[in-house]
């Protein structure tokens, strides 16, 4: 690794993004008609709140671009049976998308890069100002008009929650088990576009490819750099999926090496349940950790205050990451303080290392089914969720987020009220 690259990772990270298109010009600017879709959504008073009786059963929730609070339902036909497809079009019926505030509340980005349509071909579900959600999650096949697309087959990729979508389909590889999807008018990551096909695998690895691909190319990463000098690693968030499967897939490739917890008293006893964690310490406990020991820092939800206390805590931090999951807004004020830091993102640096090193989304999908079942994942993580199906419980479930509402660690999935039929 480059001197430059190790020590100044930030300008390398709008590198490689741009290099890769996992970054997109379009991304980093916005443009006048966004310019002025913001500045009417900001003079825009807040409509009357919806009352879910009143959200018809067939429809889509969209949001209104740089005001969330603005939503709208719009209509769609479920008769998919009868949709026409073009040439290479396949209908995908979300089969499961695991839902936190995240995708439906801090999507900005997402929404801006039309990832969200085609929904209904025979209606225009998206404005320049009002988009449909889109997730990340599981697409059965309900129908194809592709000959290497399968019907009945399962994919994990970006789509819009809603209760189906049309996609046309390009760039199908067998041999790896990937395809690309195309929506209109899309100017974003490419990364967004890939479709992984899953069914070959259980539905809860399916669920977390994202997360599984995070920590097999991070723990990697860190093998091969040799921990940047540091002795150890402090993982924020410790009872998030993320900082979980960070700690478990380290532990894989170097067994001896520190991993420290750091998490709230409600989740103490839990994370100290896990044998991938050394240590756990309460935030509010940071002080009585080892300071003096050479150290990583990984912020897995984005916790300003909590990162704060850290870098005044731990004398030597040989290098952070705020995860690209809520630490955006603090990246600025953090870099100041500690500049060997940056965003750490699934969409880029787990990408980036995969392609240079050759590790395929069937490689992770296998090792990810290793760890799953080492760990007894399925069971230890896999109850509990609450299921929704109806716009008027996706709409209750987004506005619990606005209002912050949400029960705290309550895990939620939507599935297509179509799924039945397929």
């Amino acid at each position: 690794m480059k001197f430059f690259e190790r020590y100044f990772p930030m300008p390398f990270f709008l590198i490689r993004g741009l290099r890769l298109r996992v970054i997109t010009p379009h991304m980093l600017r916005i443009r006048p008609e966004e310019r002025a879709a913001q500045a009417s959504a900001l003079a825009a008073q807040a409509p009357p709140k919806i009352e879910p009786e009143l959200i018809p059963k067939s429809s889509v929730i969209q949001t209104r671009l740089f005001k969330p609070e603005h939503v709208q339902f719009k209509a769609i036909d479920m008769d998919i049976d009868n949709i026409v497809l073009a040439e290479n079009q396949v209908i995908f019926v979300p089969q499961s998308f695991v839902l936190n505030k995240y995708i439906l509340y801090y999507n900005e980005a997402y929404l801006r890069v039309n990832i969200d349509g085609i929904i209904d071909p025979n209606g225009d579900l998206n404005s320049k100002s009002f988009k449909v959600i889109p997730a990340w999650g599981i697409g059965s096949v309900y129908r194809s008009n592709h000959p290497e697309i399968e019907e009945g087959s399962t994919y994990h990729g970006f789509f819009p929650v809603a209760p189906y979508h049309v996609r046309s389909i390009e760039g199908v590889n067998q041999s790896e088990g990937t395809a690309l999807q195309r929506p209109p008018n899309f100017k974003g990551p490419l990364e967004w576009l890939r479709l992984v096909r899953t069914d070959r695998h259980p539905e809860f690895v399916a669920d977390l490819f994202e997360y599984f691909k995070i920590g097999i190319t991070y723990a990697r990463l860190l093998q091969d750099v040799d921990s940047y000098g540091a002795q150890q690693l402090v993982l924020s968030s410790a009872s998030s999926t993320s900082a979980q499967i960070i700690a478990m897939c380290i532990k894989e490739l170097r067994p001896d090496f520190p991993i420290i917890g750091l998490t709230s008293p409600r989740n103490l006893e839990m994370v100290k349940g896990f044998s991938y964690f050394d240590k756990v310490y309460t935030y509010d406990d940071i002080a009585s950790s080892d300071g003096t020991c050479p150290s990583l820092y990984f912020d897995a939800l984005g916790n300003e205050s909590v990162s704060i206390s850290c870098f005044e805590h731990f004398s030597v931090i040989k290098r952070w990451w705020a995860y690209g999951q809520g630490g955006e807004e603090s990246l600025s004020k953090l870099l100041k303080i500690n500049r060997r830091g940056g965003l750490y993102t699934n969409v880029l640096d787990s990408l980036a290392y995969a392609n240079n090193n050759g590790i395929s989304d069937r490689d992770i999908l296998s090792q990810s089914e290793a760890l799953n079942q080492k760990h007894d994942l399925e069971r230890r993580w896999g109850a509990g969720y609450r299921t929704i199906t109806s716009p008027r419980e996706l709409y209750e479930l987004y506005t619990s987020f606005l209002q912050d509402t949400h029960p705290s660690g309550e895990r939620v999935r939507y599935v297509s009220p179509l799924l039945k039929r397929v």
